[in-house]
Formats: structure tokens, sequence, C-alpha cells
């Protein structure tokens, strides 16, 4: 799995260093706020877990974006993760979007009243698609975290 992820983000690094921009999705100054659903491969050997997030970003300049991120799973664990990340966007033209991201994930477990929090690095990459209001999203996020996860997530993000 983490072949497929470094051949995905090397992909998407060659095709956003060789591609011309024309009209931009993202400008400096955009924020965006939004919402979607998370899968994880599992902590530590775990199965992997379904959560629900929102996450919302600032677009400091026409490359760079800061953003953090929020995901409530609903397995046994009850687990949440707190994300704060920056995107360097390779690609920003027309209506597709494709950014590299790394950040600092902090992951909270709480099950039979007890809780425990651990913190580790993201790194990974994602596209978007600007329909007219909404902007449709994709991620693949390697952490740090035990056990190596991986988190796919999708859903939607809107302008304010």
């Amino acid at each position: 799995m983490k072949k497929i992820l470094t051949t995905l983000f090397v992909i998407i690094i060659s095709v956003g260093l060789s591609s011309n921009t024309t009209a931009q999705v993202v400008q400096e100054g955009d924020i965006t706020a939004g919402g979607g659903l998370t899968f994880t491969t599992g902590v530590s050997g775990a199965s992997g877990e379904i959560g629900i997030g929102g996450n919302g970003s600032y677009s400091i300049t026409d490359e760079i974006r800061a953003g953090g991120e929020i995901v409530y799973y609903l397995g046994d664990f009850g687990f949440t993760v707190f994300n704060i990340e920056g995107h360097y966007i390779f690609q920003n033209e027309d209506d597709l979007v494709i950014y590299g991201l790394a950040g600092i994930g902090i992951w909270r477990w709480s099950a039979f009243g007890l809780s425990t929090s651990t913190s580790g690095l993201n790194l990974g990459a994602g596209l978007e698609y600007e329909l007219d209001s909404i902007t449709l999203f994709g991620e693949a996020k390697l952490s740090t975290i035990g056990g190596t996860p991986i988190g796919l997530s999708g859903g939607v993000r809107f302008r304010l």
C-alpha cells in the first residue's frame, strides 16, 4: 500500500510540475469549509474504521494553504483525530486542483472510561474538482501513528 501511495504522489508531482496554469481555482485569501467521510486502515493492527469529519482552510498564496481537520471515527474505540496541515498546490487549472499535504495529527482514543492520546506526522496528496457552488475532494494520507495507518477521505468543500 505504501508503494501505491508513493507512486500516486510522484504522479501528482509530475503532472503538477508539467502543467501551465490558466484559470486558477484556488486564489490567495480563499477560505473553505466542508466535510466528508474517511476510511483508515487501522492503528497497530486493528481493523479499518470509518469516520465523519469536517475541515477548513485558508489560502496564504495561490500555491500554499493552511488548514485544520477533525474526524470522529465510529468504531469500537471511539477515537477522534485532529490534523493541522499545509497544502502545496501543484496544479491549479480550470476546475482541477492537485496538491501535496504535510502536517501534524493528534489522535485521541477513549474506551471503557479510559482515554489516551498520541501524535504523529501526516504526509499525503489530494485533489479537488470544482462544480458550480461546491468543490468535491479526495485525499490519501499516511500517518506515523502506531502501525502507520493510511487514510482515504472524500467529501465536499464550500468557498466562504
